[in-house]
Formats: C-alpha cells, sequence, structure tokens
C-alpha cells in the first residue's frame, strides 16, 4: 500500500471489508519490522504509534497530513465559511510546505492572496483553474507549478488536490505537495536530448548525392590525417570518355554514368579502402602503410586503369569505354604538405600520364611548393587566356508569381577534351593560389557583355569570390566593366558569399558600400554556413539573402532544416530582406517554401542549368549571374 492508496482509502466513509484486510495486513507488516528492529538492538529515534487509521474516528483532513507527513511532503488546507468557494474560510500550512515555498515555518501569514504571489506569475491563472475545476467538480486533480523564493529562485512544485467534504456537500480542500525541481529538470533535460537526437542530420557534405563516396573536401581531410600518424600512399585516377558523348544527354546520363563509374571503383579496391570523388571525372584512393606498400600502390594503381579501360559502361542503352590514367603520390609521415597539395600533386601525375601516354605516373615523394605553386597558377591563368570557359543559365522561380522571372548563370569549366565540366575542384584550386580574381574578373566581364547585348528589364546578379575582394582595384573593374557595356546599373545586384565577410570583413564592406554607392543592389549568398551572419544583416544594406542548399536539399524530411528554413524567412521579411532558396528537387520542398513566404526558388526541381548564347532565343525579366561551387550532383559535370 503506497500513499494513493492511503489517500483513496481516506475518501471512503465506510470502506470494505478487503479494504480493511489490505490495512490490517499492512499494519502487521510494519508491527512486524518494528519488533525486528528492536529485538536487533537498534535505536528508534522517531516512534509512532501503529494503528489502523480506518478504525480511528478522526476527520479526512488529519489522516491526509498525517499521510503527507509520514511522505515527508507538506499540505496547504483552506477550510470554506458554510461550506462556500467565494467565502474568506480558513487557510494554513504545514511546516514542511512553508519550506518548500521558501518561507520559515510561522513567519508569514497566509492568505489566497499572499500564497498566489508566491506562485511564479505566468502559472497563477493555471493554479486558479486547477483550484476552481476540483471544486466545482469535486473531483481530486494534480497540477504542477513554479514557485519563487524570496531570494528569487526557482522551483517546481507537484500538488495533489483533493476536496474535502461533509454531508452538506464540498467543506474545503487539501493540497499535498512536493518539491520536484530534480525531477522536473530532470525530465526536461530527457527532453531536449530527445528533440536535439530528433533534429540532428548526416552530414550532407560528406557523401556525393549520385555517387555516394565522400567529397572531395573529406578525403582531403583523410589525407591529412594519415600524413600525421604514419604516411601513405595517394592515387588520383582520370578518366575520360573514348569517344565524344552524344550531345542530347542529359545530367541524368551523366549521372547514371558517375554512379557506375563509383560503383566500378568501389568494387574494385574494396570497402576497407578509402576512396572519394575529388573532381570532374577525378577519382582519388587512400592507402596507408602496409607490409610491402610501395609495391601495393603502383600494382593498385596500375589495376584501376587496366579495369577502367576494359570495363564497358552502359549510356542509353549504348556501351561507352573510358580513357584512363593515374597518378600516384607516396607521403611520409609527417611530411610538410597538406593534404591538398598531395592531391594537386596526384591530380597533376594523371594529367602527366595522359600527356606522356603512360598508365600510371609514381612520384616517390611530393613535388615542391614552389613547382606546386607555380603549375597550379599557369593552370588557372591558362583557361582564363584561353577561354576554357562556358557559362550556364538556370532558371530561378518566383514563388508569389509562380513563374520563372530570373536565371542564375554558372560557371562550367572545358576539361582537356572541350567538355564542360562542373568547376567545384577547378575553383579550389585557383582560389587556394590566389589566382581566383583572374577568373572572377572573366566572369564579370563576359557576364556584364551578355547583359548589356539583352533588354536588361531587371535585376541581374553576379557573385564576387571571398578571395577577389582583398583586391582594391576590383570595385573599379566592376564600374568600368558596367560603363564599357552599358549595363544600367539599378538594374545589377551583386552577390558576396557569407564566409567572405568573415575572411574578409573589411574588404567586404568597402565593396558592398562601393557598390551601393554606384547604384548597385546587395545580396548575401550561401546563407547559414557561415559564423555571425546575422550581425551582417544589421548594418549591410542587403536587398537579398540565399539561403544555403544544404538547409534544402532534404528540406521535406528533416525537422532540423525546416526549423532553419522558416525562421531564417521570417526573420528576412522583418529586416525587410527578400529570400531565396538553393537546390531545390521537388514539389513537395516548394509547397513547403510557398508557406513560409520564401521569395524565390531554384534547383532541379524548378529547371536544369542550360547553355546559353550571347543572343538568348527567349527574353527573361532577370539574369542572376554568379561564380559559385554549385550543388554536385554530377561528377562528369
Amino acid at each position: 500500500m503506497d500513499l494513493d492508496d492511503v489517500l483513496a482509502l481516506a475518501e471512503t466513509s465506510r470502506p470494505s471489508p478487503l479494504e480493511l484486510a489490505r490495512a490490517r495486513r499492512v499494519a502487521r507488516a510494519v508491527q512486524g519490522r518494528y519488533d525486528a528492529a528492536v529485538a536487533d538492538d537498534y535505536q528508534i529515534f522517531i516512534d509512532s504509534d501503529l494503528y489502523d487509521p480506518l478504525t480511528e474516528d478522526v476527520d479526512e483532513a488529519t489522516r491526509v497530513s498525517r499521510a503527507a507527513q509520514l511522505a515527508k511532503q507538506g499540505t496547504v488546507t483552506w477550510m470554506a465559511d458554510e461550506g462556500r468557494a467565494g467565502g474568506a474560510g480558513r487557510l494554513c500550512w504545514s511546516d514542511e510546505m512553508a519550506m518548500i515555498f521558501g518561507q520559515a515555518p510561522g513567519t508569514l501569514h497566509l492568505t489566497p492572496e499572499t500564497l498566489l504571489r508566491l506562485v511564479h506569475p505566468a502559472d497563477v491563472d493555471r493554479v486558479r483553474h486547477a483550484v476552481r475545476t476540483a471544486w466545482e467538480r469535486s473531483m481530486p486533480d494534480d497540477i504542477g507549478f513554479r514557485v519563487v523564493h524570496p531570494g528569487g529562485s526557482v522551483r517546481h512544485v507537484r500538488c495533489h488536490l483533493e476536496i474535502l467534504s461533509t454531508a452538506d456537500g464540498p467543506s474545503g480542500f487539501i493540497a499535498t505537495g512536493e518539491d520536484v525541481t530534480a525531477v522536473e529538470l530532470a525530465r526536461q533535460e530527457r527532453r531536449r536530448i530527445a528533440i536535439r537526437s530528433g533534429m540532428l542530420c548526416a552530414d550532407l557534405a560528406v557523401p556525393d548525392t549520385v555517387t555516394g563516396l565522400p567529397t572531395r573536401g573529406y578525403l582531403i581531410d583523410e589525407v591529412d590525417r594519415a600524413r600525421r600518424i604514419g604516411g601513405g600512399a595517394l592515387v588520383v585516377v582520370a578518366t575520360e570518355p573514348a569517344t565524344r558523348l552524344p550531345d542530347a544527354l542529359t545530367d541524368d546520363d551523366h549521372d547514371e554514368l558517375a554512379a557506375a563509374i563509383a560503383q566500378l571503383l568501389r568494387t574494385t579496391v574494396g570497402d576497407e579502402v578509402t576512396c572519394g570523388l575529388v573532381g570532374s571525372g577525378l577519382w582519388g584512393v587512400l592507402l596507408g602503410c602496409v607490409d610491402g606498400f610501395p609495391e601495393a600502390a603502383e600494382s593498385l594503381a596500375v589495376k584501376l586503369v587496366d579495369t577502367f579501360r576494359r570495363h564497358l559502361f552502359g549510356v542509353r542503352q549504348k556501351t561507352l569505354r573510358l580513357n584512363t590514367w593515374a597518378g600516384l603520390v607516396h607521403f611520409g609521415s609527417g611530411v610538410p604538405e597538406t593534404g591538398f597539395d598531395l592531391l594537386i600533386d596526384g591530380e597533376h601525375a594523371a594529367r602527366d600520364a595522359r600527356r606522356n601516354a603512360t598508365p600510371v605516373t609514381v612520384l616517390d615523394q611530393p613535388v615542391a611548393a614552389d613547382d606546386r605553386t607555380a603549375r597550379c597558377r599557369s593552370r588557372v591563368l591558362g583557361a582564363v587566356s584561353t577561354n576554357r570557359f562556358a557559362l550556364y543559365a538556370q532558371p530561378i522561380v518566383d514563388l508569389r508569381l509562380n513563374q520563372v522571372t530570373r536565371h542564375e548563370i554558372l560557371l562550367r569549366v572545358r576539361n582537356d577534351i572541350g567538355e564542360p565540366t562542373a568547376p567545384w575542384a577547378f575553383l579550389d584550386m585557383a582560389e587556394r593560389v590566389g589566382e581566383i580574381l583572374a577568373v572572377d574578373k572573366w566572369v564579370i566581364d563576359h557576364a556584364l557583355a551578355l547583359i548589356g547585348r539583352g533588354a536588361q528589364t531587371s535585376h541581374y546578379q553576379i557573385n564576387v569570390s571571398g578571395k577577389s575582394l582583398a583586391d582594391p582595384g576590383l570595385l573599379n573593374y566592376v564600374k568600368e566593366a558596367i560603363l564599357r557595356h552599358r549595363v544600367k546599373p539599378e538594374c545589377l545586384t551583386f552577390e558576396i558569399t557569407e564566409t567572405a565577410l568573415i575572411e574578409n570583413r573589411n574588404e567586404a564592406l568597402a565593396f558592398a558600400s562601393g557598390i551601393r554607392q554606384a547604384g548597385c543592389h546587395l545580396a548575401l549568398d550561401d546563407f547559414g554556413t557561415g559564423y555571425g551572419a546575422l550581425a551582417h544583416l544589421k548594418y549591410l544594406p542587403v536587398d537579398l539573402v540565399k539561403i544555403d542548399g544544404m538547409f534544402v536539399v532534404n528540406l521535406c524530411h528533416s525537422p532540423a532544416d525546416q526549423a532553419v528554413v522558416s525562421k531564417l524567412a521570417e526573420l528576412c521579411h522583418t529586416l525587410g530582406i527578400h529570400v531565396a532558396a538553393e537546390y531545390v528537387q521537388d514539389e513537395g520542398t516548394l509547397e513547403l517554401l510557398r508557406s513560409w513566404g520564401v521569395d524565390f526558388a531554384q534547383g532541379y526541381g524548378t529547371g536544369r542549368p542550360e547553355p546559353i548564347a550571347v543572343s538568348p532565343k527567349q527574353q527573361v525579366q532577370s539574369i542572376e549571374l554568379e561564380l559559385r561551387l554549385p550543388p554536385q550532383h554530377t561528377a562528369m559535370g
């Protein structure tokens, strides 16, 4: 029998024979333990007479109070005048309840008003409603609330409300309470952990969405870890179609081919070996130091080249062979070269193998830093000088009008056979060796040239790399290009990435101010991936925020992403800023974005990028020109 049983029995005026038997069994058990303790010479500090409470002629309130005292709980008792709830009544509490409320026993004159003043202001109405409801229904109830101690500290209290009654009806109530602060805080912490666990998402940057392999950044980190703990070897495999692919191939066809290559790579090296997608048509394999390591690494590189060359891949129900080369670079433990340096060395070795018509080029040690940097710069500047770029346009939907009103122009880099490929590996290299400014200027000049030949009916957006903002001449270059190509400055919006504001804060602010003074608008790209972005919204004259695609690509299935996107949209609208969402994949995502008032949507769900000519066939209201890393949906570009 526990306290609930005692309270339940206390409400019964005439207990049943079964209840009397249960009470007597409990009394005999307690008496037996008491007698055994006395026989074993235990010293009893607090003694009480054992008796059957159901046989004593005591009132109901006394029974409940006595049970609460035995359970180390406190009580508040209110007896109504003449049985009416509105009467002043008599209110008292036990010493235990006074201490639960933070009061010294006997120091406070208790009235209903003083008692409610001790309750947390946010909980007062709820406590009143619970007491009133229990009184009107003559039914017991439980309620949890907070009390405020004299020093300002807050405690959680749980009370059980019981209505005292006589033959004429309800005569008062008694509340039995205990301090449950520790229990409540533990419950809140369990709830927080459960919510956080449900909100945690997988790192979308690790697996490529098409091939399922780790991405370039992940493999670079793994190479860095390997060089710190024991060295190893890095194999970079370069693949390209043996014959020119038909122009009719879609992005889905390229994705299917990339997935097939990735599957063959994984089958050849095995699940134990770390491998990943490091560029368009570039695949990396990391090997650790083991017995017979150098020979094993070279054998694996040769095996990969031979396997890829002999394999027949299916594209549009036709067979396709791949030309394949590999670069292998050995590195020891603690070498100063970073994972990025070693990856670049492997890529250059694979290019040398292609140029020399050999299956594999082996580097016994990393390349000298000056030679590596010079070669990277030569590649970037060579691509700029020979115009080895292409511009693609991707439509953007205005969700308020439900129609395409803008286009984003994406950069593509042509490979050695002239095929346009995704630029993310190239741009990564250009930024790291400090030559991204030349690429930015190429995009700005050619983009403005296209805009100048168009109708200029609305805004055109150009994204500037964060590294380029450090150049003090960039702003003047942009102003001169606007004049030279006769572009209306009020029709231009320049995007700066959120990470650029962190790396080059002063330069970003100077560029933003200068662009605004020239009559152009400003946008903040990749919002949500950097640090301190909310502070940027306070002092930057931002007209548009583009929520980074990592929060959008899995929006329908991620409660965490839904919380982030919806609140960001609400925040930006409160500040008078338009909101765009990238990487939109399906209609379900579009519906969620509409429901939150997001202004623009862009992604494969609204339209894939298409090559653009100097004179577009269809006039659009706005073109968005952006130099950035596109979503890694196509490994082959």
